[in-house]
């Protein structure tokens, strides 16, 4: 497992030098705030729309610029689509450098916000306690920048099936763990404990 960064060292964006800080971080605008500190990877719902809609960047909230930056998993690959607004390439470098999820110093999303939480922040609750995904950083320009809407009119999120000036690999799926007392029976069933004692 790669070992944490040290995330407090890096600075923010000069862009970003109007948010709030929390814990020596910069504090994303779209990042949702319940009993006076933010929850970190929970988004304000209207805020989401808000970015997605008018082109702001998630981090900073001013407008995007020339070249897009959108973190992509396998899954949003799958439905064409990703739900997270876009951001400025040194907002994002930004993000990868001090998220834990993105940097990879966290093999697990957490469980959760409270349950008081939850119902006022849009939470992604069927990734709660899953393992982390693989991400990408995509980077697109403004004419390649499209909105996906649902059926009924709702706001999905910003289009993949466009043209693509850049894809990187940002961290690579966590791979799961067997509890120890399966990792055990495995090593006992394949026949492990002997191979091991006679090397």
């Amino acid at each position: 497992m790669p070992k944490p960064r040290r995330s407090r060292a890096v600075r923010p964006p000069a862009r970003a030098a109007a948010l709030p800080r929390h814990g020596g971080l910069a504090v994303p605008w779209i990042t949702g705030w319940f009993d006076g500190r933010p929850y970190f990877g929970v988004n304000f719902p209207l805020r989401r729309i808000q970015a997605i809609t008018h082109r702001l960047c998630q981090f900073c909230r001013q407008p995007l610029g020339r070249r897009i930056g959108l973190v992509v998993r396998p899954a949003d690959s799958a439905v064409g689509y990703v739900d997270e607004p876009g951001m400025h390439p040194e907002c994002l470098d930004y993000a990868v450098a001090v998220c834990p999820m993105l940097n990879g110093a966290m093999d697990r999303y957490r469980p959760g916000p409270p349950s008081a939480v939850a119902g006022l922040l849009a939470s992604t609750p069927a990734r709660a306690g899953k393992h982390a995904e693989a991400y990408e950083a995509w980077y697109i320009t403004p004419s390649g920048y499209e909105i996906a809407y649902g059926p009924d009119g709702t706001v999905l999120g910003i289009s993949l099936d466009v043209p693509v000036l850049m894809k990187k690999p940002v961290r690579a799926a966590a791979r799961p763990r067997l509890p120890e007392e399966d990792a055990a029976l495995l090593r006992a069933v394949l026949d492990l404990e002997s191979t091991d004692r006679h090397e």
